[in-house]
């Protein structure tokens, strides 16, 4: 059974797929749309808060400033509806707030947002990679003292055990944002930070050329897979325990836990 493979790929779609080719399939060719949820909808909150804090001139990058643009976001752009819409909450409008507020303030116990020189944020960047053509999102793009330049990412959730999840996984995002950067406007970052801020966590490293070849065989690989996998119709189910809280297996969609996967090997094997 040939499928149409989608025409181009990104960051988090690369992932998906190495986490989980079923739900990959299900997402990107069967376009099966997944509801937001109190994690994913509290952490596009702080990131649009936190990108209109830096739109204000430095001296204007205040806990105050950042209580008005909160406060402005939630009763007039919809954030409010859109929690309230949540088919599961995890508490009360007043949770989320309090979660939220407590995230967006410990940015300052990572970084003085009034000497943070902004370059950019929400940057679209388009790029082909070894012939595989990437789009995406950069969160932030900022200089460093030296001029120099640094990605940045806003992460609301726990910081990776590194027993689940390796240091190549956990960068890969931001790697391949900055080799998408080197290839289509031949721009070199030396720095990418993940700010974890529910846990007041900032980690950082350095952009070699060796993680950014990790990086670029990474894109080059799974786009050789996603092809192959198109052609023959077979996407692999990684059955673990993640599957517990994957939307697919809830609405009983995933081959794996429907007994559809089962029965297309048995027809198969007679």
């Amino acid at each position: 059974m040939l499928l149409e493979a989608p025409s181009h790929l990104s960051p988090s779609s690369v992932n998906l797929f190495r986490d989980c080719p079923q739900k990959f399939k299900l997402s990107y060719i069967d376009k099966i749309k997944v509801p937001s949820t109190w994690h994913t909808v509290l952490g596009s909150f702080v990131h649009k808060v936190l990108e209109c804090l830096y739109q204000a001139s430095p001296n204007d990058r205040t806990q105050e400033t950042l209580k008005k643009i909160a406060s402005d976001l939630w009763s007039n752009h919809g954030w409010s509806a859109q929690v309230e819409g949540l088919i599961e909450k995890h508490g009360t409008d007043l949770d989320f707030k309090q979660s939220a507020f407590e995230a967006l303030t410990n940015l300052w116990s990572l970084e003085d947002p009034v000497v943070t020189n902004i370059e950019g944020q929400e940057i679209e960047i388009i790029a082909s990679v070894d012939g595989v053509v990437m789009k995406g999102y950069i969160d932030r793009i900022s200089l460093d003292t030296d001029g120099s330049i640094v990605i940045s990412d806003y992460k609301t959730g726990k910081v990776p055990n590194p027993k689940f999840k390796s240091e190549d996984d956990k960068w890969f995002q931001l790697l391949a944002y900055a080799l998408m950067l080197r290839e289509s406007q031949q721009k070199l970052a030396s720095t990418l930070e993940l700010f974890y801020l529910s846990k007041k966590i900032k980690h950082s490293i350095s952009v070699t050329d060796k993680n950014l070849e990790i990086a670029q065989r990474t894109i080059v690989s799974t786009r050789a897979s996603i092809d192959e996998s198109c052609k023959s119709g077979e996407f692999l189910c990684k059955v673990t325990k993640l599957c517990d809280w994957c939307h697919f297996k809830k609405v009983n969609v995933c081959p794996a836990h429907n007994g559809s996967f089962i029965e297309a090997l048995r027809t198969r094997n007679e």
